[in-house]
């Protein structure tokens, strides 16, 4: 092979342990860089060359590869790591929002409202004729159904951020996914079918892992390096090109509305189980839909619950005229039926109606039928209500043109009360109400009632001094209700309060062990991919010396040269 050869030799040995020495000093620069991964540098022999029969001799040394160090399964379970921790984590946030909202641990809270109201008609039980009672009850009530709105409207302000925060994410991924669209593109044009565009590689990587973040994402690499994403068996990177993400609502038949991401594409409902994406649209159409059924709930029987024992009660004073504070929609339509649109349906039964003369004391009683079976002839309507109650001496019922039923005594001197209502429907009309409304947004205490405390109804049968009334109302905070999964309007918010603080538990123990497995994954990853200060110290010292190896060696054949040269 001669001294030229062994030249060679020498130049192979320089331009490899130079290539090794830039990799290392890259790895050095980029120690502290996020998401780079380590680069290591594959040396092999050079094919030997033959000098005689049997006899060969080295060439020197190549490059074999330069590595970029990463395991694709620890970084696909890393991103599945970071995905159940993001969602946990912003579970634990969101839930955390509701109990905030909510104070349950102050002494400004619902329960407290609730026990005070309630505790105010029992101080009233213990002395029904005293004003100054009644109007503790006006005012405990009034304290309650301004907490509720408020309440109420805390729950809407926070599903407005909740919404606008998910609008923020789906876009902030989309933006991510147009980004690996990006990204692909260029590996595909650095690569061109062959190598490792690496830095290129390290940067999809991040973007993958910022992915993660919002969506539990997969990937399968094609032959031209580019990457497909799923979500499940959802592409949302096919063929290298974003299929774009968008928000969704849809409006559901009980007026909620439920929130989806799907693709721009084509619409494709993308899953949303995993992720802060999926602890979004879980909280939204989950936790925080929950907190405003149980406030409209526990609002909604409150009133109606209240408003069916106080409608059959007597206060102090016994008045000459009511005008319903709920009104039907379509007055011929059945009161049980949903054009009528009473958002407290009555049901089949009776009750009884009193006129009273103010100057002599005489009452009369009447029974007005209420039917709503469906059996035989049609169902009372409004307007056949008001019909009935007309037909009773010295009394008038009238329905307003927008759905309103007024019951008046003919003269002054004419008083209206009510008993024994087994129908409901004094209370689904809202009349001789104590609260009006339908729920949470709404609820207030009846304006006539809160101007006039003498007319709280704590009575019943027409006893001055009757109690019944005001305990019934008062046992109403321990009285189980159907339409509350047998639990009492107290236990129901208690039962919610307790559910939030267990799931706000669960949550941030979920997080905690999702933050340990995402961290022992990275230790893994850094282990692996990660640059070791240290270990790329050794690695330049050993390249330097190899260097200065073979420059030393071709500095001894180049004397050689030399020398043979001067011989000549």
């Amino acid at each position: 092979m001669g001294l030229s050869g062994s030249l060679q030799v020498g130049k192979s040995g320089l331009l490899a342990h130079q290539t090794a020495i830039q990799v290392t000093g890259n790895n050095l620069a980029n120690a502290a860089t996020p998401g780079y991964k380590r680069r290591t540098v594959e040396l092999a022999a050079r094919p030997d060359h033959r000098i005689d029969r049997g006899n060969f001799v080295g060439t020197g040394v190549e490059i074999a590869s330069v590595t970029r160090q990463v395991n694709e399964a620890l970084e696909a379970r890393l991103r599945s790591a970071i995905t159940a921790e993001n969602g946990s984590a912003a579970t634990q946030d969101m839930l955390a929002r509701i109990e905030a909202v909510q104070a349950e641990l102050s002494d400004v809270d619902l329960s407290t409202r609730l026990g005070e109201y309630f505790n105010a008609w029992s101080q009233l039980s213990l002395n029904p004729q005293d004003v100054s009672l009644r109007t503790l009850v006006t005012q405990e009530a009034d304290n309650l159904t301004n907490f509720i709105r408020d309440l109420r409207t805390s729950y809407g302000d926070l599903e407005k951020q909740s919404v606008d925060q998910l609008a923020t994410s789906v876009k902030a991924a989309d933006d991510v996914l147009a980004r690996i669209e990006q990204v692909n593109q260029q590996i595909t044009t650095a690569e061109a079918g062959r190598g490792d565009a690496a830095a290129l590689r390290d940067q999809r990587d991040q973007l993958l892992g910022e992915l993660a973040k919002s969506l539990n994402v997969s990937t399968v690499e094609q032959e031209n390096g580019q990457v497909n994403v799923f979500v499940g068996s959802t592409p949302i990177v096919l063929n290298g090109d974003s299929r774009g993400l968008e928000l969704r609502s849809e409006a559901q038949p009980d007026g909620s509305v439920v929130y989806q991401v799907v693709t721009t594409d084509d619409g494709t409902v993308v899953d949303t189980s995993q992720g802060d994406l999926g602890a979004q649209v879980a909280f939204r159409n989950g936790a925080l839909q929950d907190a405003i059924d149980a406030i409209d709930q526990l609002a909604g029987q409150l009133i109606f619950q209240t408003n069916r024992l106080h409608s059959t009660a007597q206060g102090l004073d016994l008045r000459n005229s009511y005008t319903a504070s709920n009104r039907a929609i379509d007055a011929t339509a059945a009161l049980d039926d949903a054009a009528a649109e009473l958002d407290f349906v009555p049901q089949h039964g009776s009750f009884q109606l009193h006129v009273t003369s103010a100057a002599t004391g005489i009452r009369s009683t009447s029974t007005i039928s209420v039917d709503l079976d469906g059996i035989g002839g049609a169902n009372t309507s409004l307007n056949d209500l008001a019909a009935s109650i007309s037909a009773v001496t010295g009394v008038t019922a009238t329905v307003s043109t927008d759905g309103r039923l007024t019951i008046a005594g003919d003269t002054s001197d004419t008083l209206v009360s009510f008993s024994d209502d087994s129908s409901n429907v004094l209370a689904s009309l809202g009349i001789n109400s104590f609260f009006d409304g339908a729920d949470a947004f709404d609820i207030a205490v009846n304006d006539t009632v809160l101007a006039n405390p003498r007319l709280v109804a704590a009575a019943q049968e027409h006893l001055p001094g009757d109690n019944r009334a005001a305990l019934a109302i008062a046992a109403l905070a321990d009285t189980p209700q159907d339409d509350l999964n047998g639990l009492s309007i107290t236990d129901h918010w208690r039962r919610h309060v307790e559910d939030v603080s267990i799931e706000l538990s669960r949550a941030r123990d979920q997080r905690e062990a999702d933050t340990v497995i995402r961290e022992n994954l990275q230790s893994q990853q850094a282990a692996l991919s990660g640059v070791n200060a240290d270990e790329e110290a050794i690695n330049l010292i050993q390249q330097q010396t190899a260097y200065q190896a073979s420059a030393r060696f071709i500095s001894v054949v180049d004397e050689l040269m030399q020398t043979l040269i001067s011989l000549v």
